[in-house]
C-alpha cells in the first residue's frame, strides 16, 4: 500500500528507498501503530488514542498514496475505544487502510467485526521458518529452538536473541530438578523469585511445556527431527526412558493452568506457588 520502490522478491522491503528507511526507522507519515499505553494497568488502547488517530486522518496521506493504521492488538480496545472506532470503521476516509489484528475474532467487539473484512493468517510451517533462521546463520539447534518458540509467525523468532533464550532454557532446567528435589520451601521461594521479574515468567512456562512436549514425542517414538530442544537430545532420552507420560501431562496441564490464571491478571505470586507445588509432584 505504500508503494515500496525496490521490493525484493521474497517481498521484504528493499531498506534502500527512503520509504523504506522510514519505514525501519518507525518514522513514516503514512504508517501508523496503535498499541497499548503503559499509562493503564494492564496497558490499553485508550479512547484518547482513537481521537488522535481521527485527527490526523481528517487529512490526507502525507506522500500522496495511501496512509496505514495497524491497531496491534484489536483485543486490548477499552470498550469505549472500541465504540469510538465504530464510526470510522462505517465511513473509513478515502486513501485510508485501517488494518486490526487479533489472535480470536470473539475477544473483539461483534460490532467492530461486523464492519471489518476478515483475513485469516495460518501459522508457518516450523520447518520453514527453521529453514529460514538457518539461512540467517543460526545453528540447527537455535534454530529449531525458536521455530518451535514463534507460534508459527516468522517475525516473532527473528526478534528474540537466541543466546538469551538458551541462558534462559539453562536456567529452566536447573529450577526443575530444584524443584524435583526440594521441599514446600524450595517452590516458595523459586515462585517468589520467578514472580518478581514478570517478562520471564511466559518465557518459562513456554520453554518448560517444550521439554514436557519434547519428553512425550520421544518416549512415543516419534522422530527427533520434531523436538525443539535438538541440542539436548541426550537428557531428554534419559528422562524419556522413565516412562511417566502421565506425569508429564498432569504437569503440561498445571502450566496451562498457570498460564490462563496469569493472562486473568491473577495474583502472580499464588499462582506461581502452585504451580510450583503441582511441578515437583
Amino acid at each position: 500500500a505504500l508503494n515500496c520502490a525496490e521490493p525484493k522478491e521474497d517481498g521484504d522491503a528493499c531498506g534502500v528507498c527512503p520509504s523504506c528507511k522510514r519505514l525501519a526507522a518507525g518514522t513514516h507519515p503514512d504508517f501508523l501503530v496503535i498499541r497499548p499505553t503503559s499509562k493503564e494497568r494492564p496497558p490499553k488502547i485508550v479512547i484518547e488514542q482513537i481521537r488522535e488517530f481521527r485527527r490526523i486522518t481528517a487529512y490526507p496521506p502525507v506522500a500522496g498514496g495511501w496512509r496505514v493504521t495497524l491497531i496491534k492488538p484489536g483485543e486490548d480496545m477499552r470498550d469505549d475505544t472500541a465504540n469510538a472506532l465504530l464510526k470510522t470503521l462505517e465511513e473509513p476516509p478515502p486513501q485510508h487502510l485501517l488494518i486490526l489484528t487479533a489472535g480470536v475474532e470473539a475477544d473483539l467487539f461483534p460490532t467492530v467485526v461486523s464492519r471489518c473484512q476478515k483475513l485469516a493468517f495460518t501459522p508457518l510451517p516450523y520447518p520453514l521458518i527453521t529453514q529460514e533462521l538457518i539461512r540467517r546463520d543460526l545453528s540447527p539447534s537455535q534454530a529449531a529452538l525458536l521455530a518451535a518458540l514463534s507460534g508459527g509467525s516468522l517475525g516473532r523468532a527473528l526478534a528474540m536473541e537466541p543466546e538469551d533464550l538458551l541462558r534462559q532454557r539453562q536456567q529452566v532446567l536447573t529450577d526443575l530438578t530444584a524443584l524435583s528435589q526440594g521441599n514446600a520451601t524450595t517452590a516458595l521461594d523459586w515462585a517468589q523469585g520467578l514472580a518478581k521479574a514478570t517478562p520471564e515468567t511466559d518465557t518459562f512456562i513456554l520453554l518448560t511445556q517444550l521439554w514436557y512436549r519434547d519428553l512425550l514425542l520421544l518416549s512415543h517414538g516419534a522422530p527427533e527431527r520434531l523436538l525443539a530442544h535438538q541440542d539436548r537430545l541426550a537428557d531428554l532420552a534419559a528422562e524419556a526412558a522413565q516412562h511417566q507420560q502421565e506425569v508429564w501431562l498432569a504437569k503440561l496441564a498445571a502450566l496451562s493452568a498457570a498460564q490462563r490464571h496469569l493472562r486473568a491478571n491473577l495474583n502472580p505470586e499464588l499462582t506461581l506457588d502452585l504451580l510450583g507445588f503441582r511441578l515437583q509432584k
